[in-house]
């Protein structure tokens, strides 16, 4: 008959092993069923020189329930092996030491002291909980977090980092693994469904921007949805950039959009396609554009100017005035001249009082004196239907090149206060006709002479 197994009471062997231990080494782990596979050595009898499959790893803290602390044993690490009611068991896996020195000794931190408690790994990993209450998680010296009870400081030390929760997100992430070149993203939502969130990027947002904020939909490329959205960017050189589009279907052009550069300028667009437009230069000077069709324009020394498609108004800092179309003009001046013109007539009329009043074949002046002057290159008629009063203080000229007629339907009275003959009356009908030759002709009517 074969002989009886190991893991049976009447087995030669099993007494002898229940109250022995062996050193055993470790040949190869099967992690996820928790057992390894050993090989005794240093034992007594029958405890000593033997393969067992399936061992069990015993940890310091394991309960039946799962909740434990331990860890993994390795391949070539040395225990304890006992025998428990027939079951393999290895406990307290250690490093091996060796009189050459050639046994990896780990990367613990060479700081530790009495009472400090590390987990390591190969790879050096580690977490130390000191006496003092520091707690060190260790990944490598670019990656790990250092918690201070003193002043409850925490200080981590990473390069890429990303922290999710129902509240939003924040990461930071290398956006250039070849330049180094860094940004920090985080979002904040207004509730877990994300209906509106803020979207932040610090950092290598750009080539040309190190920050921009932007609010609005959680999902602002979904079709139908209709959420403002804000826009703020601060560039390398100092521009900051506002945007704001309206809740309009997508690809309707930005309500509002303002940038305002390091040099003190700025400029402003507005309206449904950005139809107002307003820059303000370093120097001060203003420009106003609604529609590309009407502008406005105020100069650092206070020049003001309107313009649009069929005209344009300017008000100089002098208080000089000017309006203009494309058939006329008006201008008054700070002074007190004022003119009106277009393309066939003008009228002028200066601070002094003298008046001119040009038409394309005639001319009338009125001096500040009074003088009044009359030049047309054809006829001038006057027509009353009151009368016409001709006065004057001084001599009247009346010269014509051609027949002078003059024609009345009642009295005509010529009357002379000089050196000769006084009171001259010409009775209707009368005919003045000039003189022809010599002797002279008299006039061809009746003239009566009263003394």
């Amino acid at each position: 008959m074969p002989e009886n197994t190991l893991y049976e009471k009447n087995h030669r062997n099993r007494q002898e092993q229940a109250f022995g231990i062996a050193l055993g080494k470790i040949i190869s782990v099967d992690a996820v069923n928790r057992v390894c596979t050993i090989a005794t050595m240093m034992g007594h009898g029958s405890m000593n020189d033997q393969v067992v499959n399936r061992v069990q790893w015993l940890n310091a803290d394991a309960n039946p329930d799962g909740d434990e602390s331990g860890s993994i044993p390795r391949k070539g690490s040395m225990g304890l092996v006992f025998f428990v009611n027939g079951e393999t068991f290895i406990w307290g896996y250690f490093r091996p030491q060796s009189k050459g020195g050639s046994a990896k000794q780990g990367s613990e931190n060479p700081k530790l002291v009495e009472g400090d408690k590390i987990i390591s790994t190969k790879a050096g990993n580690r977490l130390t909980i000191k006496r003092s209450g520091l707690i060190e998680l260790y990944s490598k010296d670019t990656l790990q977090r250092l918690m201070f009870p003193m002043g409850s400081k925490i200080i981590d030390l990473c390069r890429h980092y990303k922290l999710k929760a129902d509240g939003g997100t924040i990461e930071w992430t290398p956006a250039n693994k070849v330049t180094g070149t860094l940004v920090h993203n985080s979002e904040f939502a207004n509730s877990v469904m994300r209906a509106f969130v803020i979207y932040e990027q610090r950092g290598y947002v750009s080539s040309s921007i190190i920050s921009k904020v932007t609010v609005g939909a959680a999902f602002p490329g979904v079709s139908g949805t209709k959420v403002p959205t804000y826009t703020h960017t601060i560039g390398i050189s100092g521009q900051v950039t506002t945007t704001v589009t309206p809740p309009v279907p997508e690809g309707t052009p930005t309500g509002f959009k303002s940038v305002l550069n390091p040099d003190g300028s700025l400029k402003i667009l507005a309206g449904a396609g950005q139809t107002f437009e307003c820059t303000v230069a370093t120097t001060g000077e203003l420009n106003l554009s609604v529609n590309k069709i009407a502008e406005a324009s105020v100069s650092v020394k206070g020049d003001i100017a309107l313009k649009n498609k069929v005209g344009e108004a300017t008000i100089s800092a002098l208080g000089d005035i000017a309006l203009k179309n494309k058939v006329a003009e008006v201008t008054m001046a700070a002074k007190g001249d004022i003119a009106v013109k277009n393309k066939l007539a003008s009228i002028a009329m200066k601070a002094s009082g003298d008046i001119e009043i040009k038409g394309p074949g005639a001319t009338v002046t009125i001096s500040a004196a009074g003088e009044i002057k009359v030049d047309s290159k054809t006829k001038i008629t006057m027509a009353s239907k009151a009368g016409f009063d001709i006065k004057s203080t001084g001599p009247v000229n009346i010269e014509g090149v051609g027949p002078m007629n003059i024609k009345n339907k009642g009295l005509i009275s010529l009357d002379g206060t000089g050196s000769g003959a006084t009171d001259f009356v010409l009775c209707n009908p009368t005919t003045l006709s000039p003189f022809t030759g010599a002797p002279l002709m008299p006039f061809s009517t009746t003239i009566k002479v009263s003394k």
